[in-house]
């Protein structure tokens, strides 16, 4: 009797460990969501985004990330802006890819305003931070007033990568926290969609920073600032990190989104360089990606499907097939 109660005692606590910490289910190794950089899409008329909705839905896709809608450095809008000294393009791309994912139930991820003076010094020049908060402060205003009731805007995108050397120290960390919290407040106050930023890592510089310190900085830039999501790009198409690296980046940048309540996405890299050439990765690359990172992440996102494996495009059609085959043995 006193066996039978010792082996009753232990499946007890067995069933208690496993309904207390229930294993993780794997997220299917596939794209919901894609990139898309406005110089490619920006005159396309309502006719052109059905057609690229559709060669996206057809292999799973539902989102797509406007990666940024305007430049704030050569103050250049892709929608008929309102700000001073802003110039805009002839077509308004935001409402037209709006409307043409209302017509098919597509998403639509909005990214923000974006200068490429993020890479320089200015990312150390709080005032120069503060003004980028406000010029997308009034990016978000106008976005909102213009086209919130389109039922395909579906979330928010801040196109300011972080990475292992953008803030070191403690006070430029707390700088960064300030900048992502002030644009991320005001898209809380005017919408209830999900906000997503998208940092990397690189393999590289793991001597010199650790992926501990990774986590760390991570932790203490994005701490309650409202964010929602942390894709993190994996970096393998840009040469940063090779596949043998996914696994422990995944794993220190998922210990702090745990920590900080974020969710956390994969931006799988779908090219590969060749010198200073972006071309297709060849679809075996891919899948190694997706299936590394899907231990780890509740999402995927490709950068980009619609610029490397696009089955609107002649040359691309092949990738773009090959992705289709995998995509649809992994639906069961």
């Amino acid at each position: 009797m006193k066996m039978r109660q010792v082996l009753h005692n232990w499946w007890k606590w067995i069933c208690y460990i496993f309904r207390r910490f229930p294993k993780k289910t794997q997220v299917r190794p596939t794209f919901s969501s894609s990139f898309i950089q406005y110089w490619y899409c920006q005159n396309w008329d309502h006719d052109r985004w059905i057609e690229e909705y559709q060669m996206l839905q057809k292999i799973g896709i539902n989102e797509i990330i406007l990666q940024n809608i305007a430049d704030t450095k050569a103050r250049y809008a892709v929608y008929p802006t309102k700000m001073d000294g802003y110039t805009c393009n002839s077509i308004d791309m935001v409402k037209t890819a709006l409307r043409a994912a209302d017509a098919l139930g597509m998403n639509v991820r909005i990214g923000l305003g974006y200068s490429e003076d993020w890479w320089s010094q200015n990312i150390y020049d709080q005032t120069w931070l503060d003004e980028e908060a406000e010029v997308n402060t009034a990016i978000l205003k106008e976005i909102v007033t213009m086209y919130g009731e389109h039922k395909s805007l579906n979330g928010w995108y801040i196109p300011y990568e972080f990475h292992p050397l953008t803030a070191l120290g403690l006070v430029q960390q707390a700088d960064i926290n300030r900048f992502f919290q002030r644009i991320s407040s005001a898209i809380k106050l005017n919408s209830k969609k999900t906000i997503m930023v998208a940092p990397f890592y690189k393999a590289q510089l793991k001597s010199h920073i650790t992926l501990a310190t990774w986590s760390y900085l991570v932790h203490h830039i994005l701490k309650d600032t409202g964010i929602d999501i942390l894709a993190l790009q994996d970096s393998v198409g840009a040469g940063f990190n090779e596949l043998e690296h996914l696994d422990e980046i995944y794993a220190y940048t998922k210990k702090a989104t745990d920590e900080i309540g974020l969710v956390l996405y994969a931006v799988t890299e779908t090219f590969e360089m060749n010198g200073t050439d972006y071309l297709p990765a060849k679809h075996s690359r891919i899948s190694a990606q997706l299936s590394k990172e899907s231990a780890y992440v509740s999402g995927f996102v490709a950068f980009s499907i619609d610029h490397y494996q696009n089955g609107n495009e002649s040359t691309q059609v092949a990738g773009y097939e090959e992705y289709y085959r995998y995509y649809l043995e992994h639906q069961t």
